[in-house]
């Protein structure tokens, strides 16, 4: 690798080297061509000197060493010398002014050659400093964008490379050791891949220990050296960047002062990340509290209700069970088992709400049949749902989702136990599956008070609890709809409400259904 880059470096050099001689030789044949046409005319030989004078200007300019511009001043007096002195074609000159012409032609040639390459020279820094404000300003503007600190890494390295056309070498720094460093490498450093290359890792610790140095030198293979910086804003380091360089060269000046100025660019920008991230955990924080306050708020008050009808009516049952009607009794047993069976449903809701908030929901998805899940959804609130009419209205063609069986079926409890709770007895409520396009849609309608528009998104908010009056006087602590909006979207789904002409709400879901395929290989057909 490092060989091929050589050699093609070479090969640049030598193409570069025989152009500038051909146009130099071009343009010396040129203004001796305009020479002769003007010595032709009579015209006087200062005109001469002056085409040559334009010439060697012009080979100056575009040549790429000053060594040209030297020769071609050279060349241009002899030129002049042979063809135009007397003697013609021949270099001797018996005529005196012939002789201060010439000498005059060569200081003023040289002058000229002098002049441009100073000239040039400027030309050249100054466009490589705008060049180098641009990349400045050009960093600026990829941190803005970076979205995570391995992209300001890479911006910081990227910048850097392009604007110095050296390798570059970034370490990571964490609680005071080097990282892994990201590197990218310059055309004849192709060794830098490998960390035999790199600067000592241990040297480099102590230079990060270091507080009062900013940068380093440090020796390495090759024949080259490492100057080394620290990333850092304040007493933070952030990382170590070195930039190879030949033994003899240096970084100083405006070049210095413009790495110093992007550095601190990229400090800034990794601070800036750091304390995102640092106001992204306390925002976190605060959520999370404020989730757990409502929730011990909500538990304490809705658990009171139900605990206290259980309590009740099993004292009345230990106290007075042999003077108690049979027909009572049972009233009190059904009482009982129902708020218990409330009270289990507001636990399971507790424990998925747990789960999904604590990041280990785990969902195991397989093919299952949607009018299955319905099925035994409605078997789960047959009891609560007794004093309600339910109307299933189901394709006979299969419908094939890929779903967590156990998560759908919370889902449905969840959405038919409130169209219960919010509706009167007796009341209808609709369960209607069917297939639009490329998706199964179960659809859950009741014919209670309906949902305010501007409560239909609020619903899906944790703990929040519209103010109409269940059915059964007992209020919801407002977990079962946005448990079911989470386990929707887990599952790649949507959840939205609508409401149900004349009256009522319609809450209903969308899952990705699966092909014709799968649903031939789950009947064995």
């Amino acid at each position: 690798m490092l060989v091929k880059a050589l050699q093609k470096k070479n090969r640049l050099k030598a193409d570069t080297t025989w152009r500038d001689a051909f146009m130099s030789v071009f343009i010396l044949g040129v203004c001796s061509l305009i020479g002769f046409l003007l010595h032709s005319l009579r015209l006087s030989e200062a005109n001469i000197i002056s085409i040559y004078i334009i010439g060697i200007l012009l080979i100056s300019s575009i040549a790429s060493s000053w060594t040209y511009g030297v020769l071609a001043s050279v060349s241009g007096v002899l030129l002049f010398n042979c063809l135009y002195a007397d003697p013609i074609f021949n270099f001797r000159v018996y005529d005196l002014q012939y002789s201060i012409t010439t000498v005059v032609m060569l200081i003023a040639s040289l002058i000229a050659n002098y002049v441009m390459t100073l000239f040039r020279s400027q030309l050249d820094r100054e466009m490589l400093e705008t060049r180098r404000l641009d990349i400045l300003l050009e960093t600026s503007q990829h941190l803005q964008q970076a979205q995570n600190m391995d992209d300001l890494y890479h911006v910081a390295l990227t910048q850097l490379h392009q604007m110095l056309e050296h390798t570059i070498l970034i370490f990571p720094v964490s609680d005071g050791r080097l990282l892994q460093p990201m590197v990218k490498s310059s055309e004849n450093d192709a060794d830098f891949v490998s960390e035999d290359f790199w600067p000592d890792k241990n040297t480099l610790e102590r230079f990060v220990a270091g507080n009062e140095e900013k940068s380093t030198l440090i020796g390495i293979k090759n024949g080259k050296k490492a100057v080394c910086f620290k990333i850092m804003s304040g007493k933070t380091i952030f990382a170590v960047t070195c930039i190879i360089v030949d033994h003899n060269k240096r970084i100083a000046g405006f070049e210095y002062n413009v790495v110093l100025a992007m550095l601190d660019e990229i400090a800034l920008s990794l601070e800036k990340y750091n304390l995102h991230l640092f106001n992204e955990r306390i925002a976190q924080d605060a959520k999370a509290e404020r989730l757990r306050a409502n929730l011990l708020r909500s538990i304490s008050h809705d658990l009171r209700t139900p605990l206290t009808s259980i309590s009740g009516n099993a004292d009345i049952l230990l106290s007075n069970a042999d003077k108690i009607e049979p027909e009572l009794r049972r009233q009190l047993y059904q009482n009982i088992y129902s708020d218990s069976e409330w009270l289990i449903n507001l636990v399971e809701n507790l424990l998925f709400v747990t789960r999904i908030d604590n990041g280990v929901m785990t969902i195991n998805t397989e093919y299952e049949v949607l009018q299955e899940i319905i099925q035994e959804s409605l078997n789960c609130v047959a009891r609560r749902a007794k004093g309600h009419n339910i109307y299933l209205e189901m394709p006979d063609e299969l419908l094939i989702v890929k779903i967590d069986a156990r998560l759908l079926v919370q889902v449905l409890v969840n959405i038919v136990d409130n169209a219960v709770k919010y509706t009167p007895a007796g009341s209808d409520i609709r369960i209607k599956a069917f297939q639009r396009d490329a998706q199964a849609i179960v659809e859950v309608a009741d014919t209670g008070s309906g949902i305010r528009d501007g409560d239909k998104q609020k619903v899906f908010e944790m703990f929040y609890t519209s103010n109409k009056k269940s059915g059964d006087s007992r209020r919801g602590i407002g977990l079962g709809l946005p448990l079911c909006q989470s386990i929707v979207r887990a599952h790649g789904g949507t959840i939205h409400i609508t409401d149900n002409v004349p009256n009522g709400a319609v809450v209903s879901f969308a899952l990705h259904s699966e092909e014709a395929g799968i649903e031939s290989e789950y009947t064995g057909s």
